[in-house]
């Protein structure tokens, strides 16, 4: 016969605290009450009082096993109290519905829209990251932020592959973790849980052109557009920011442009991508561009002006004049900052290309500059391949 004190077992029985019927308001000791009841609720004491915890972490009704969880949870943070200070206002529901990671996500997307405005961050990568929270990381709602760990995390990645591009991919996951910084930096977390890493890259190659091959590209766009592209494949200045330039902004006395705004979605910001404030050398070409297009202008209107619409081009009419143009040969950027990064890194020293670029890494001077120049192509033509200076050695 077994003995009475080994059905009455309760593996919670050691624990601060305990589980309670719902149905029937006493002690459960195991997945259904003797009432019938199945769904308990969490009571514990702390110097003092009585506190209670009736739904999860995802703020769904507890069952017996998730309660469990709770009430493990529970007495691992008293026991870690010499470390972390216990608060069981941390365990109540109130508390957890607080900690739902969507009104979190919500609170993190406000404090980076106080960044737009104070000109700290760029509207279009708001736009993108705030657009996540429909489209992916629905996947987290209903969750507490504290509980979310690698496996929920790692699950969330494999839920990415439904995107084609692993970049695209990157970018999110890349983004889940800036949110999951802030919440630590701000107190809201403990700690920071692992990421996974997404590996690879199936993107499309980037090109460079040779300077013939930008000539052909430009004699396919109409003439009143000609000058702005012109002006890029000469500079090698950003789509947003050659829109946003203004005629109090160019010297020509001293063959130069100040790059310090950028026009970001709809938005001007008084800054640029690499939040810099640098003036942009012009050579014969691009010099009589910014002349030509200076005459008869105050300081406050715009260098280049939309001959559609007779007001500073807009960053997606840009892009359309130009695609309308030559087609889906070869983008924008690739046709100018990429051909002017890849034209000049061989013509002189790495950190004079990286201040044309205008880069703070010269990484990034390195992502532009694409292996196949029209240098590397004159050495294995064996042309215009300046001769090594002999040694002493070799004179005597």
């Amino acid at each position: 016969m077994t003995e009475p004190s080994l059905l009455a077992y309760n593996p919670y029985d050691d624990m601060i605290g305990t589980l309670i019927c719902n149905k029937c308001g006493k002690r459960m000791v195991g997945p259904e009450c003797a009432c019938g009841g199945a769904t308990p609720y969490v009571k514990f004491y702390w110097k003092g009082k009585n506190y209670e915890r009736r739904r999860d972490g995802q703020s769904q009704t507890f069952t017996y096993k998730s309660a469990g969880f709770a009430l493990t949870s529970l007495n691992a943070a008293i026991e870690n109290n010499s470390l972390i200070p216990f608060d069981p206002v941390h365990f109540l529901d109130a508390s957890v519905r607080e900690r739902l990671f969507e009104r979190q996500i919500e609170d993190y997307y406000r404090d980076k829209k106080q960044e737009v405005d104070a000109q700290e961050l760029s509207p279009e990568y708001y736009r993108i990251i705030h657009g996540y929270n429909s489209k992916y990381f629905t996947f987290f709602w209903g969750c507490d932020i504290t509980e979310i760990n690698l496996k929920k995390i790692a699950d969330f990645k494999r839920s990415l592959d439904v995107l084609p591009k692993i970049k695209s991919r990157k970018n999110v996951l890349h983004s889940l973790r800036a949110f999951f910084n802030w919440l630590y930096q701000n107190g809201r977390v403990p700690v920071v849980p692992p990421f996974p890493i997404i590996k690879g890259d199936n993107s499309d190659k980037r090109r460079a052109l040779r300077r013939e091959a930008q000539a052909g590209e430009l004699d396919k766009v109409p003439v009143e557009d000609r000058d702005v592209f012109s002006f890029m494949m000469e500079t090698g200045v950003r789509p947003g920011e050659v829109c946003a330039i203004l005629i109090e902004s160019c010297h020509p006395e001293e063959r130069a442009v100040l790059i310090g705004r950028t026009l970001s979605g709809s938005t001007y910001r008084e800054t640029t991508k690499e939040n810099t404030k640098l003036a942009v050398p012009l050579n014969d070409m691009s010099l009589e561009i910014v002349r030509r297009n200076m005459k008869g202008k105050f300081p406050k209107q715009f260098l280049f002006v939309n001959p559609r619409t007779g007001k500073g081009y807009k960053y997606k009419a840009l892009y359309k004049a130009w695609k309308s143009a030559t087609g889906n040969n070869i983008g924008i950027y690739e046709a100018t900052r990429h051909s002017f990064c890849t034209q000049i890194v061989p013509l002189t020293d790495p950190y004079t290309a990286q201040r044309l670029m205008r880069h703070k890494d010269k990484r990034s001077t390195d992502n532009y500059y694409h292996e196949f120049s029209e240098t590397l192509i004159d050495v294995v033509q064996r042309k215009n391949v300046a001769p090594l200076k002999k040694t002493d050695d070799e004179i005597l």
